[in-house]
């Protein structure tokens, strides 16, 4: 998850990351990088991928509204945290769909309670629908309906929450590239699991609700899923 600040206050700017890194502490979760700037115009030379951004109204330059504005043409599902102490911008943040309006000084715990709220945006929009194309037929599933998809015997079985297996000769890297990455993880090269659905996972396998089956999960990537089920656990809260 990347999160970008930017206030040409130095001092705000520090306090956010601080506010920020906190939360991020306090539920043990790292895998995050926060980004930082002093003006609009260094912001967006930044080609990151922004989740959540957190931007100051009156700038230099290119002000908060504005670069707002162009992070969410790259993103449309970016959550905008404006922070001033000029409530006479509220008309246009509103305008720009800001998530939170944030006045100086900072507090704390507006900062904290945003970004819990913001995690629980970010985990409830991933649901879209995806066609699964078989010799004999065609299906459209939504894809919060998949709990893991296992690559078997030059196949790909999909398993879903009503108990249903459906096959495809697509590859697994292309599911992979299908499904949001927030919710979906490729445990090791035959499974891709939905970690809304993990039950329990140690010693390389993963117990899955709703599949008899354990899925492996390689030693290499323990540690980076370990902070995806953390990440959607914070969500859930």
């Amino acid at each position: 998850m990347n999160i970008l600040i930017c206030d040409d206050d130095k001092n705000y700017v520090s306090l956010i990351k601080k506010y920020v890194k906190k939360f991020f502490t306090e539920h043990k979760i790292s895998d995050y990088e926060i980004h930082e700037y002093y003006t609009g115009e260094d912001a967006l030379k930044d080609n990151a991928f922004v989740d959540i951004a957190f931007l100051d109204v009156e700038m230099g330059g290119i002000n908060g509204i504005d670069v707002g504005r162009e992070l969410r043409k790259r993103n449309s599902n970016i959550i905008i945290f404006v922070i001033t102490s000029y409530m006479s911008y509220l008309d246009d943040a509103m305008d720009e769909k800001v998530f939170r309006y944030i006045n100086k000084p900072i507090d704390k715990y507006a900062i904290m309670r945003g970004m819990q709220k913001a995690m629980t945006i970010c985990y409830s929009r991933h649901d879209k629908k995806l066609m699964i194309t078989s010799a004999d037929d065609n299906v459209i599933i939504n894809q919060s309906s998949i709990i893991c998809i296992e690559s078997l015997d030059r196949k790909r079985f999909i398993h879903t929450v009503e108990g249903k297996v459906y096959s495809s000769m697509e590859s697994i890297s292309y599911w992979y590239n299908q499904l949001d990455k927030d919710v979906f993880f490729m445990t090791n090269k035959s499974f891709i699991v939905n970690v809304k659905y993990v039950k329990s996972f140690s010693d390389g396998m993963i117990v899955i609700e709703g599949m008899k089956n354990k899925a492996l999960l390689s030693r290499d990537k323990r540690k980076e899923f370990k902070q995806k089920v953390l990440m959607y656990l914070v969500s859930q809260e």
